[in-house]
């Protein structure tokens, strides 16, 4: 596999990986998981990196009990969105290399 395209498929997989992991953590928060349980604390502890430049979104939600935070739904939106232009971006570099 030619270096370029393994970056991409990596980065593809990447991607992925961090969208199931918001998705947890959406429906986590959704449901008012309990933030003590270990597995509930290293899931926040994970996504938080991902999700915290967006927090100003989540201003007026609750701290505790079910709460939907926009703030990872934003990442669930721009996530696809980058991992879809750099896929776009190498194929192009791809087919000018080509030329």
């Amino acid at each position: 596999m030619e270096r370029r395209a393994w970056m991409v498929h990596s980065l593809t997989i990447v991607a992925g990986m961090v969208e199931g992991l918001l998705i947890a953590r959406l429906v986590l928060r959704l449901f008012a998981a309990r933030p003590d349980n270990p597995a509930v604390q290293v899931l926040y502890a994970v996504t938080w990196p991902v999700v915290a430049p967006f927090r100003t979104l989540d201003a007026a939600q609750p701290q505790y009990g079910a709460s939907l935070e926009f703030a990872t739904l934003t990442v669930l939106v721009i996530l696809p969105l980058l991992t879809a232009l750099a896929w776009n971006v190498a194929g192009r570099r791809k087919v000018a290399g080509r030329m």
